[in-house]
C-alpha cells in the first residue's frame, strides 16, 4: 500500500468516526472537533513511535474509547472490522516478508548451533577442562556474527558497512584464539567478560542500519536489547522445563538422555535462542500481543517433537516402568499439555 493510499484510507476512517459522533445528539460540533484533534494527535504520536497508519488509527480509537463513552461504542463496533481489514490488506503484503524473516532467523539459529558443535570435529570436548576454555573464549562468536548477518540482510546495509562489521568479528576471533593466555589468567577472565560487550556494539551498528549516529536509533537498540533479554530468559525457563521433562521421561524407559541434553540440547539451544529471540522482538515490536501465546506457539512444536521421539523410543525399548515418580512426571506433562492447548486455541 502506497503512502497516498494509506493517507486516503486514514481520512476515510476518521470521516466515519466523525460522522458517527455527529449523529449523537449528546455531542456538540465543538466537542467533535476537539475529540478529532485529540484523535489526530494520538495518531501522530503513534506514527512517530513507528506504527503504520492503519495500526496507529486502530490503537488511537481504542485509547479514545477508554476516555469517552460514545467513542468507546464506536471502538467496539468498528475496531474488529478495521482489524480484519488490516489483516486482509496490509497483512497479505507483510505475510511473505514475515515468512522470509522467520525462515532466515531459524536458518541462522541452526547455523549458530552447527558452528558451536563444529569444533568437536577437531577434537574439542566441552566436558574437558582445558577445551572448555576455548568455548568460554569464543562464546559470543558462535551466535553474534549470525545475528549481525540477520540485521545486515534485514536492514539492507551497504557493502562498506558490513565489511567493517566482518572485520570487527574477525579481529575479535583472532584476539580470542591467538592471544597467549596463561591458563586461567586474569586477562582471560577480562576477555570472556568484555568481548561480548564489544561485539554487542557491532550488533547495534547492524541493527541501526546506517543510522547509528542518530539518538533515536541508539535508543531503539537499547529497547531491543532489553526486550531480547526478557524473551531470552523466558525461552530459557521454557527450555529448562523441556529439558527436565526430557530427562525424566527417558529415564522412565531406561534411556540416559543426560549426554544428549548436556552436549547437544542445552548448548545448541542457548546459541540458537539468540537468533530466535531477536526475530521475536522484531516481529512483535508493532503488534499488541501478550508474550504467553507467542511463546506457546514457539514451544508447542518442541514439546510435540519430544513426545514423538519419546513414544518411538518407548516402543523400541519395549515398555515403561510405571512407578510413582514416573506417574508424577506424566501428571506434570498432562498439565503442561493442557496449558499449551488452551493458549493455542
Amino acid at each position: 500500500m502506497t503512502a497516498p493510499d494509506s493517507n486516503a484510507l486514514l481520512e476515510e476512517h476518521i470521516g466515519q468516526w466523525r460522522e458517527y459522533l455527529r449523529r449523537r445528539r449528546a455531542i456538540r460540533p465543538a466537542d467533535v472537533e476537539e475529540l478529532e484533534d485529540h484523535l489526530r494527535g494520538q495518531i501522530a504520536t503513534l506514527r512517530a513511535a513507528g506504527l503504520a497508519i492503519d495500526e496507529a488509527f486502530l490503537v488511537a480509537i481504542k485509547r479514545m474509547g477508554a476516555q469517552d463513552a460514545i467513542a468507546n461504542e464506536f471502538a467496539r463496533e468498528h475496531s474488529e472490522r478495521l482489524w480484519k481489514q488490516l489483516i486482509v490488506t496490509d497483512g497479505v503484503e507483510r505475510g511473505a516478508a514475515s515468512r522470509r524473516d522467520a525462515f532466515l532467523a531459524f536458518g541462522l539459529a541452526v547455523a549458530a548451533a552447527v558452528t558451536l558443535k563444529a569444533p568437536t570435529l577437531f577434537g574439542f570436548d566441552m566436558n574437558d577442562e582445558q577445551d572448555s576454555l576455548f568455548y568460554f573464549r569464543n562464546a559470543s562468536l558462535f551466535a553474534f556474527p549470525f545475528l549481525a548477518l540477520y540485521f545486515v540482510w534485514k536492514r539492507g546495509i551497504d557493502s562498506r558497512t558490513w565489511k567493517w562489521l566482518a572485520a570487527g568479528f574477525i579481529a575479535a576471533a583472532v584476539a580470542a584464539n591467538l592471544w597467549p593466555y596463561a591458563g586461567e589468567a586474569d586477562t582471560l577472565v577480562l576477555q570472556v567478560m568484555h568481548m561480548p560487550l564489544a561485539l554487542w556494539l557491532l550488533i547495534g551498528i547492524a541493527y541501526a542500519g546506517g543510522r547509528w549516529s542518530e539518538v533515536g536509533a541508539r535508543m531503539n537498540f537499547v529497547r531491543f536489547s532489553g526486550e531480547l533479554f526478557i524473551y531470552y530468559v523466558l525461552m530459557a525457563l521454557g527450555g529448562g522445563l523441556l529439558t527436565a521433562l526430557t530427562v525424566a521421561l527417558f529415564e522412565a524407559i531406561g534411556v540416559n538422555a543426560e549426554v544428549f541434553v548436556g552436549q547437544w540440547l542445552v548448548p545448541c539451544g542457548a546459541a540458537g535462542a539468540v537468533l530466535v529471540g531477536s526475530w521475536l522482538v522484531e516481529a512483535k515490536q508493532s503488534v499488541i500481543e501478550n508474550m504467553a501465546p507467542v511463546l506457546t506457539r514457539l514451544f508447542t512444536p518442541l514439546f510435540t517433537a519430544t513426545l514423538i521421539v519419546f513414544l518411538g523410543a518407548m516402543v523400541w525399548t519395549g515398555g515403561l516402568d510405571l512407578d510413582r515418580d514416573v506417574l508424577i512426571v506424566f501428571d506434570g506433562l498432562l498439565a503442561l499439555v493442557l496449558a499449551l492447548f488452551l493458549y493455542t486455541i
